[in-house]
């Protein structure tokens, strides 16, 4: 009884300090996640007020690139000018009153320059946004809006403005040759960063981001027509001007969206970081009491978890079959018992015939949903003794237990003939695929596993070469 008070006494005594260390490590920690939090609000803060300047500068370019400048565009112009400056005292870097010094209020410099000092602008903009980390989260909806504000919507207002400023600059109803030619490399920009944006759902609302494209798309056929497809161009400079604003505020305003919900994101976590910290010290003062079953519990999850690894390891996600790497650390083991047993087995190399243009036509979703089909195709119509294997991307791999070549070449055009007749449906029409398979034999045709499978892989090579869409016995006098 005393030897078990005493162990109680000291476990105590080792798990109470243990416990406060942890938990004080823990407030710690989260105090540090308050300050990335709030280094990242203000990050937003300032990114608002340099990309304030970046539009303003686009403006001005814009207005400044117009051939007949009246009073009201030089009053425009000197306002936003005197707006740049009021904007630069309120932030933080040295560089951006640099750069606007380069523009004197009263002066209006050529258009390259501004778009040289635009280019600074955002580059000062980017480096805030990754100083402060914006785009390194966990978080799926944090991680896109960063990358919308950060390298998706800004670089599409720059080329947008870009356009607006060169279009500006029409005279006598026409538009230089360059400029039409500077005008259409804008236009090849636009379209790659919007292809980027919907590959990787910069704006992650569905529908928004449907209408979004859309609405771009047809700002740039109406640029291409009116601008460098129309022989004589109808609009003044001013009024493409602000043909162009209208599109380009419509990004603003998503931008200031997107802007508005990462803040309240920051806001939210800080707020949730507040409540942990607070209960932190209550959790310390509970764990001491259910320390050592918590420990068993998560002991045991780790476990389950080691476990869920260890087979996610050696299967296939796609297709949820064995990968390759499962038949390198089982194959050993498999021929021993072959070999202790005087067994014999076949091996198929199987392939998909011209996969490559089926994603190439129809595209990599379609390509899997074949991937899956001959999967599954495998997994219905071979013994629970055989074992089927993702060998690579569209190369599969199949042990046939107790089977020669007769009964492998039955299988195999079983196989073959079942995968032959699945139809597969897309938007740009029907199509069935076939396949090519190699066999070889063990330990008929070598006694090493993996000279077999290489000549099945040479057997699928012939079947490949002589016309695909056949099954080819592995014979020696043939190679």
């Amino acid at each position: 009884m005393l030897k078990k008070h005493i162990y109680l006494i000291v476990n105590l005594l080792l798990l109470v300090p243990g416990i406060i260390f942890v938990y004080t490590y823990a407030y710690n920690y989260i105090d540090k996640e308050v300050v990335r939090i709030q280094e990242k609000r203000d990050a937003l803060v300032e990114m608002q007020g340099i990309y304030a300047l970046i539009t303003n500068m686009q403006k001005i370019r814009g207005l400044s690139n117009i051939t007949q400048r009246d009073e009201k565009i030089i009053e425009a112009i000197n306002a936003l000018e005197k707006k740049n400056l009021q904007l630069s005292k309120k932030l933080h870097q040295k560089n951006i009153t640099t750069i606007l010094q380069r523009h004197p209020e009263g002066t209006i410099s050529n258009f390259q320059n501004y778009t040289y000092d635009i280019e600074a602008l955002l580059l000062s903009y980017k480096l805030t946004a990754y100083n402060a980390k914006l785009t390194l989260n966990s978080d799926i909806n944090e991680y896109l809006l960063a990358r919308s504000i950060t390298n998706g919507l800004p670089y599409l207002v720059e080329y947008f403005a870009r356009i607006r400023g060169l279009a500006s600059s029409v005279e006598n109803n026409h538009l230089a040759k360059n400029v039409q030619l500077k005008i259409q490399n804008q236009i090849y920009m636009i379209q790659e960063l919007l292809k980027n944006a919907q590959d990787i759902s910069y704006f992650n609302n569905s529908n928004f981001s449907k209408i979004l494209l859309e609405s771009q798309t047809q700002e740039i056929n109406y640029i291409k027509q009116e601008l460098l497809e129309n022989k004589e161009i109808r609009l003044s400079g001013l009024e493409i001007f602000n043909r162009i604003t209208k599109n380009i505020d419509f990004l603003n305003r998503l931008y200031d969206k997107n802007m508005q919900k990462l803040m309240q994101f920051y806001n939210e976590k800080m707020r949730k970081k507040s409540h942990i910290q607070s209960l932190i010290i209550l959790l310390c003062i509970v764990s001491i009491i259910i320390v050592i079953a918590i420990n068993l519990f998560y002991f045991s999850k780790i476990q389950k978890y080691i476990k869920k690894v260890e087979h996610l390891n050696i299967i296939d996600p796609m297709t949820q079959l064995y990968n390759r790497r499962f038949l390198e650390n089982f194959i050993e083991k498999f021929i021993s018992q072959v070999q202790r047993q005087s067994e014999n087995f076949s091996i198929l190399m199987i392939d998909i015939d011209h996969f490559k243009k089926v994603n190439d036509t129809y595209g990599h979703d379609v390509g899997d949903k074949v991937i899956i089909a001959i999967a599954n195709v495998l997994q219905e119509n071979i013994r629970k003794s055989d074992l089927a294997i993702r060998y690579g991307g569209e190369e599969f791999m199949v042990l046939l237990h107790y089977a020669d070549k007769e009964a492998a070449l039955k299988i195999a055009t079983k196989l073959k003939e079942k995968f032959a007749q699945i139809t597969f449906e897309t938007k740009k029409g029907s199509f069935s695929k076939t396949l090519s398979i190699g066999i070889s034999e063990f330990p008929e045709d070598s006694n090493s596993v993996w000279e077999c499978i290489k000549l099945a892989d040479e057997a699928l090579y012939v079947a490949k070469t002589s016309g695909r869409d056949k099954v080819v016995l592995y014979k020696r006098e043939e190679h």
